[in-house]
């Protein structure tokens, strides 16, 4: 249902075309994550909700 997206969003980290932002940082670093954990995530998992 959200593959398409979801491609847009790999294919942004293979090119490293994103920006990520002091918020998303600072959420990361709460959850003791990294960048790599981050990406590794998005390459390799799936959507399965959308939450407004």
């Amino acid at each position: 249902m959200f593959e398409r997206i979801l491609k847009q969003m790999q294919e942004k980290i293979r090119t490293r075309q994103y920006i990520m932002t002091l918020h998303a940082e600072e959420e990361m670093d709460d959850d003791e994550l990294t960048i790599f954990d981050v990406e590794r995530a998005i390459l390799t998992g799936k959507i399965i909700e959308r939450q407004k």
